[in-house]
């Protein structure tokens, strides 16, 4: 399957407005809708509208929402030139809010281009030992990924794992931002106490797109700070390839058990 049934996303008859079904499969632990499948529903209907790729997209979140309701994607064209087209996304459960994506999409031909930052060397799937919930993820998102630990140094800043998902075919840029929002499971690992947290938002800048059976989720946390913690996820490709970066802050509470 692709994003776009992986997600649950469904076309109306208004090729403007798109519903995303909120089931548990694309909801955290927590019981509430992932911010990056949020993210990613939405690139997955510009792309689709716009028949261009997406270049960024950046969400902010600004409400929960959990199963059974339904999220209607609005999509307003901004402005669309020959090679770029600037765009929004407002997703909304009736007349609340629940998170607003801006993107720009376009793709130009040039000769110049070039990767100037090297994946870390780290163990292959294979030999990396499969990331440790504290949790059962019951059906949530975490039951249909497959994530082995790479780099596992606690209160470092960095981390970094390989992941993979089943169902999908091959990689798209609404499957590495689903992928990119996982700066809070890099932000648990970096500070000394049990906390939680939740996104407040989630930048995507997507480069090249190339096969791979597995995405290297490279994290690295800048800095907490008054309460809310900052970060970067590299995504590379098996190959070395920088396919993605995502950027999120994020709102820390003290974990108080399930």
């Amino acid at each position: 399957m692709d994003a776009k049934e992986w997600l649950g996303l469904q076309p109306t008859h208004n090729p403007m407005r798109w519903y995303l079904p909120v089931t548990e499969g694309i909801c955290s632990g927590l019981g509430t809708l992932f911010g990056g499948c949020g993210l990613g529903a939405a690139i997955d209907a510009l792309e689709r509208v716009t028949e261009r790729p997406v270049v960024w997209a950046c969400a902010q979140y600004i409400n929960y929402t959990k199963p059974p309701s339904v999220v209607d994607l609005d999509i307003r064209i901004d402005a669309s030139g020959r090679t770029t087209t600037q765009a929004r996304v407002t997703g909304q459960v009736g007349d609340t809010t629940i998170f607003i994506v801006n993107a720009s999409l376009g793709s130009r031909d040039m000769a110049e281009e070039g990767q100037w930052i090297t994946a870390p060397e780290v163990p292959l799937p294979v030999d990396c030992p499969p990331r440790q919930l504290r949790f059962d993820p019951g059906n949530s998102i975490s039951s249909r990924l497959d994530m082995r630990m790479a780099i596992d140094e606690p209160g470092t800043g960095r981390t970094a794992f390989w992941v993979r998902m089943p169902e999908i075919l091959e990689a798209s840029a609404a499957s590495l931002a689903v992928l990119g929002d996982f700066v809070p499971m890099g932000l648990g690992m970096a500070v000394t106490s049990e906390i939680n947290s939740n996104s407040l938002d989630n930048t995507i800048r997507v480069m090249n797109i190339v096969p791979t059976k597995w995405v290297l989720a490279d994290v690295r946390i800048e800095a907490v700070a008054r309460g809310f913690g900052h970060g970067h996820i590299y995504l590379w490709a098996e190959d070395g390839t920088l396919m993605a970066t995502a950027s999120q802050s994020a709102m820390i509470r003290t974990w108080k058990g399930p």
